[in-house]
């Protein structure tokens, strides 16, 4: 499925890096994603993989207002997802499992996982949500992490 988004975001980018500024969660609703199969627009979500140039994830800042839910179940064919809250309360549906998420709420669905999500709070709804492709991570953060053999210095 094709979808597509413009966004006019701060960047700095260098050699090894590329960053972006997407503003306060609170304004995430100014972010619009067409998805023409669906003949839809969606509000409050920014998809970051084209402006960070990710090749082995996807990544998305998210927006839930109060009252509203995600009108349909999904599941991927490959990607499991990670839900970080961070602001908000609501509920998850997997596999017909409902349960309260709020922020410092982490959820990991696997790729058949059926979910949906909604926020039944008179607040805002936000949250991070991190695609991967399932059973690809090979090696932990210390054992793949190197360290160079030079002294931390910061700009004074």
């Amino acid at each position: 499925m094709t979808v597509s988004q413009q966004a006019k975001l701060t960047t700095k980018e260098g050699t090894n890096f590329k960053a972006v500024y997407t503003g306060k969660l609170e304004n995430l609703d100014q972010y619009e994603l067409e998805v023409p199969a669906l003949n839809r627009t969606v509000n409050g979500k920014l998809f970051t993989r084209d402006f960070l140039g990710f090749s082995g994830m996807q990544i998305s800042m998210n927006k839930l207002p109060a009252g509203r839910a995600v009108p349909f179940y999904h599941t991927h064919k490959e990607n499991e997802e990670a839900y970080i809250f961070t602001g908000g309360k609501g509920q998850m549906q997997i596999d017909g499992d409902v349960f309260d998420v709020e922020e410092g709420t982490i959820v990991r669905i696997g790729t058949a996982g059926e979910r949906t999500l909604r926020n039944n709070s008179d607040s805002d709804l936000y949250y991070i949500c991190i695609q991967a492709k399932e059973g690809s991570l090979n090696q932990e953060t210390f054992e793949d992490g190197v360290r160079p053999d030079k002294a931390v210095v910061w700009p004074e």
